[in-house]
């Protein structure tokens, strides 16, 4: 087998390895590569390029439309799609994008791509242009997909992009995975590639989208790495990626949608292009495992990242040095991505247009209160603040002034630094964790928040909540966060409403507080504020009535 890697450096050669081609470009035989990497163990030098063997490698040899190179941290991902990019370099109509979901997430590709990308260009250091210029005329750009759909498309619309890499793919929303898409193409008879790199989130779309490449334990099947299958992403669902159709063949897909292919296809008929109806509109697509033990390069630089790795929790364990897509510690997700997309989407839904205010609590250790403007069902604003309880309490007591919201409509969390509200705000609805269902609900819910959960996930299903969308992407910083738009911190903390699988005796119940810091990082404020909005909805309409648990 032979393997054209155009971006090794190195001065020692064996000319009876190497082929020059008439560009200039040379190829490498396997026994040659493997000579240089045996001399890199020998005399390990940082100067050297050249892609790992085992899954790098294949992936670097991957010519699937669209590539998932996924598993397990220190697995040379990134560094992956940063290689593939210098296939191309010398042409000057290449252009690549690289995303990250936020613009300070890209610090850590910047420095990579430095080692990888100094010796054949210059690096715009811009942050409203983080460019990498070649000496040829192609370029490789850095940037981020966080934000709106509608920005996000208003961005990209109408470009051509034949290199698109995706860092941390688990993290894009499949909205703007699937645009992106479309941005995908060049005429220049470049082959046009689309990666997506990550560690395994099994609440993620990608997922779904790889589930034949992964056993029902979670764990990538050796064989089926670096298969390639075929699928059809169009159609009335093609929001929804478990409406993908799969195939092993073309073929198999084409039958499988063969009404919809040949009406597409009509108008390109008569062109006698040397593409088939097949080849035109059924993507192939392929994952391949990253492994850790691999990269012999950061195991041999960096030997106690292992143990650094094995030294966190299970869950981690699992996901970061064993790539299981399936491992969870804590219950089943109660919200997905689809329901909060749709949430912030929704029309105004202002109900009974009473002016509400709904607070998490919260004075130190890094967290922020987080105050809600409530109108009906609708949430108009938001007001965040960190600040010693006095000071936290006045802020409060003025906004609620400001939002002309009542005392008695105003609810906040009793539990903790909570108790300091209950003798400033005394007509006002405390809202405790732990309080009893009312006897009519005891066997269905464990608790009262167990209860808000419940009737904030139906209001999020059935789309009768809405929030205001000028303040989705307000820029907020906290505990584990930073300058991170209100829409991106809502879709994390989501993640920290499971519900509770060990609790089955008691009804419906939601995982423990401990338990969702673990999963998001920090206390998940601005969602449990949100929830504490239907405490109004049981304890002022007595005659509420909840429907069925069946979804549970």
């Amino acid at each position: 087998m032979r393997i054209n890697i155009q971006f090794i450096v190195y001065t020692k050669t064996k000319t009876d390895n190497i082929v020059t081609l008439i560009d200039g470009s040379k190829i490498y035989s396997t026994e040659y590569i493997d000579y240089l990497r045996d001399e890199d163990r020998k005399k390990p030098n940082p100067n050297n390029i050249m892609p790992l063997a085992g899954c790098q490698e294949v992936f670097l040899s991957c010519n699937a439309d669209i590539i998932i190179y996924g598993g397990k941290r220190g697995a040379g991902k990134t560094g992956g799609i940063l290689l593939d990019a210098l296939k191309d370099y010398k042409n000057k109509h290449f252009n690549a994008v690289i995303f990250r979901k936020e613009i300070n997430d890209l610090e850590t590709i910047e420095r990579e791509s430095e080692h990888f990308y100094s010796q054949f260009g210059d690096y715009n250091k811009s942050k409203n242009d983080m460019t990498w210029n070649f000496s040829k005329g192609s370029s490789v750009k850095l940037t981020y997909y966080a934000g709106s759909y509608s920005d996000f498309r208003e961005r990209f619309q109408g470009q051509e992009i034949p290199y698109i890499a995706i860092d941390e793919i688990t993290q894009m929303e499949y909205e703007k995975f699937k645009y992106i898409m479309t941005d995908s193409r060049n005429s220049f008879f470049i082959p046009n590639r689309l990666f997506g790199t990550c560690n395994p989130d099994p609440d993620s779309w990608v997922a779904k989208f790889i589930d034949w490449w992964i056993s029902e334990e979670g764990y990538p099947i050796k064989e089926r790495s670096g298969v390639v299958r075929y699928c059809f992403m169009g159609g009335l669902d093609a929001k929804d990626v478990s409406s993908i159709s799969w195939g092993n063949t073309r073929e198999e897909v084409y039958q499988k949608n063969k009404t919809l292919i040949d009406d597409l296809y009509q108008p390109f008929e008569h062109l006698n292009l040397s593409l088939s109806k097949q080849e035109m509109f059924i993507k192939s697509a392929c994952f391949i495992e990253g492994s850790l033990e691999e990269n012999i390069i950061i195991l041999r630089s960096s030997p106690e990242y292992v143990s650094n790795l094995a030294n966190q929790s299970m869950e981690d364990i699992e996901r970061d040095l064993k790539g299981n897509w399936k491992y969870k510690t804590v219950g089943d997700d109660l919200i997905n991505y689809a329901n909060m997309e749709a949430f912030f989407k929704n029309d105004f839904q202002y109900g009974d247009r009473k002016r509400r205010a709904s607070c998490d609590v919260a004075f130190d250790g890094g967290d922020n209160l987080v105050l809600w403007l409530w109108i009906g069902n609708h949430i108009q604003d938001v007001y965040t603040c960190s600040a010693s309880s006095k000071t936290a309490m006045q802020n409060v007591k003025n906004k609620l002034e400001e939002w002309h919201v009542l005392e008695e409509d105003f609810t906040y969390d009793l539990s903790g630094i909570g108790q300091s509200f209950k003798g400033f705000f005394p007509n006002a609805q405390p809202f405790n964790n732990r309080e009893s269902v009312d006897d009519r609900y005891k066997g269905q819910f464990d608790n009262i928040k167990s209860q808000c959960v419940y009737l904030f996930y139906h209001a999020l299903n059935d789309g009768s909540i809405s929030i205001n969308p000028d303040i989705l992407d307000i820029k907020l910083s906290g505990k584990d966060y930073k300058n991170m738009a209100l829409r991106d911190i809502l879709m994390k903390e989501r993640k920290a409403i499971k519900k509770d699988i060990n609790q089955t005796d008691k009804g419906f119940c939601v995982i423990k507080k401990i338990d969702m810091k673990k999963l998001v990082g920090h206390s998940p404020d601005f969602i449990e504020a949100m929830l504490m909005r239907f405490i109004f909805d049981i304890k002022q309409h007595k005659t509420h009535k909840i429907i069925g648990l069946g979804w549970l």
